[in-house]
């Protein structure tokens, strides 16, 4: 059997939303990480401003810098963020496993850093649950069966 191809109309509507759009896909990053919306960590203030370097957010009220991807798992990431979202689309949408050779050919990156991410993305996969907020246009769930039913006899004389 072959593999289920993401849906044309899906990815279609996520390059037209984000190809071109730096903001849209920083906004993307920022509600999935503060689904409540900007907490600070230091003195609790809920007021932000954005700072264009590094995808930065400074508190309104002490000034301490939040960085976009700052303790999450893409904390040291220098992948684009379209290519992020793109990625994370094309992991998450097939049907069977993603593997690191067709990630680096669709998204033109190198074989080390293409598997790099969908190890990234399998970690992501493992830690989600129904507490965590993983829900958007691209994220399913696959099953995996590795093995073989087991024999009444014993292997090797164990």
């Amino acid at each position: 059997m072959s593999k289920r191809k993401p849906k044309k109309d899906s990815m279609i509507n996520i390059i037209n939303k984000f190809s071109n759009n730096e903001q849209a896909c920083v906004d993307f990053f920022f509600n999935v990480k503060c689904p409540t919306g900007f907490y600070c960590e230091k003195c609790g203030c809920t007021h932000f401003y954005s700072i264009k370097r590094g995808h930065v957010f400074e508190c309104a009220k002490c000034g301490h810098q939040h960085y976009l991807f700052s303790g999450t798992i893409f904390q040291d990431n220098k992948l684009p963020l379209f290519k992020l979202i793109l990625g994370l689309y094309l992991f998450f949408s097939a049907n069977k496993a993603y593997s690191a050779i067709e990630m680096a050919n669709q998204l033109d990156l190198n074989y080390k850093t293409a598997l790099k991410f969908c190890q990234k993305c399998r970690v992501l996969m493992t830690l989600s649950n129904s507490e965590r907020i993983l829900d958007s246009l691209f994220y399913e769930a696959d099953t995996l069966y590795i093995g073989s039913k087991t024999s009444s006899k014993p292997r090797n004389g164990y």
